[in-house]
């Protein structure tokens, strides 16, 4: 792995009171990432530290990159990877390089508001109970065109789910499916020794908030702060599943040809890997156990239905009006028609 730490020849010195440090993974981004690195500079709060981890992009982005920290004002480390260390390990190097107060994790081809930096750290500063903030996005196409939708009207987050991240309980939304997307993210650098080493299970977003959620506390920034850029090559875009997508996603599960139980056991694996994780942090929140505990005992319990369809019938329908796939599953009707047609 190769590193650069380049400083500007002059740098203003502005005195805060939490220090910024934003986390960059590159891999062929180098279509996008001047208008990215751009407008992260042009904060109306500016960032101490930008750490750029390229995962050995081959269409000259590092070049690009070696050229630009030379002149950057503000302070630049580079970091390239030999061999490729993949989405995970490229993104836990990144923030493992900081040691910044508060750490921003940036894709490589979207477009920060002027005032994304300033709105959040304004938050930390003022809640010292929040470890993790996200917000939402407006969604731009492949030319930075208005795609007129955001981040949260995609991800059809629920006037419930805001409700219940904004009482505390994200822990709980956030295990039914991950509502974080972590261009959106900014979170405080005492979380490192917690979600630290990242599984292999999940994408790091989703395991920083789950952690976040159980150790702290989620804060739920409800306007953009960036032009999410949907394309063709997004590691991780955002579309919207209508109910047709729904039925046939349910249709392809029934009938295709990955066992059911396969999909179960690999949901079972890693809630128990997630609960054994939880079990040996420190200042876990009781109720964050106990939904672990259970939402575990959940996917356990679909693991063992009977092959009878009469009985199978019987437990999810009671599990169904007790309002317990309603509790753990995204999307519980789906979830509850798999489990009585798919054995």
């Amino acid at each position: 792995m190769t590193i650069y730490h380049v400083f500007a020849a002059e740098r203003n010195v502005l005195m805060k009171s939490l220090t910024i440090g934003v986390a960059i993974i590159t891999f062929n981004g180098l279509k996008y990432i001047s208008s990215q690195l751009e407008s992260i500079i042009k904060q109306t709060r500016s960032v101490d530290h930008i750490v750029i981890s390229d995962d050995r992009s081959t269409d000259g982005t590092w070049e690009f990159l070696e050229k630009w920290a030379k002149h950057a004002p503000v302070r630049v480390t580079l970091l390239r990877n030999e061999p490729q260390l993949g989405l995970t390990r490229n993104f836990e190097q990144s923030i493992t390089a900081m040691d910044e107060d508060i750490i921003f994790t940036s894709d490589q081809d979207d477009v920060w508001l002027p005032n994304k930096v300033a709105l959040m750290v304004e938050v930390f500063e003022q809640r010292q109970d929040v470890s993790l903030i996200h917000t939402d996005a407006i969604l731009v196409d492949s030319e930075g065109r208005d795609l007129n939708t955001t981040l949260f009207g995609e991800l059809g987050l629920s006037d419930t789910e805001r409700k219940a991240i904004h009482q505390g309980n994200a822990f709980a939304v956030n295990c039914r499916r991950n509502v974080i997307t972590g261009a959106t993210v900014a979170f405080r650098h005492k979380l490192l020794s917690l979600a630290l080493p990242l599984p292999g299970y999940m994408y790091h977003d989703a395991w920083l908030a789950l952690i976040a959620a159980a150790t702290d506390g989620v804060h739920l920034l409800e306007r953009p702060t960036i032009h999410y850029r949907q394309h063709g090559s997004n590691v991780v875009g955002i579309k919207k599943m209508s109910l047709w997508m729904k039925t046939r996603h349910l249709i392809w599960q029934i009938r295709g040809p990955r066992p059911i139980s396969k999909l179960v056991e690999d949901n079972v694996a890693w809630r128990t890997d997630f609960q054994e994780r939880l079990l040996a942090l420190p200042a876990v929140s009781q109720s964050a156990l106990c939904f672990a505990a259970n939402n575990l005992a959940f996917y356990e319990g679909r693991g063992r239905l009977p092959d009878k369809f009469p009985s199978r019938l019987l437990i999810v329908l009671r599990s169904v009006f007790t309002g317990r796939y309603g509790k753990f599953s995204f999307i519980p009707w789906h979830d509850a028609i798999r489990d009585i047609l798919a054995r």
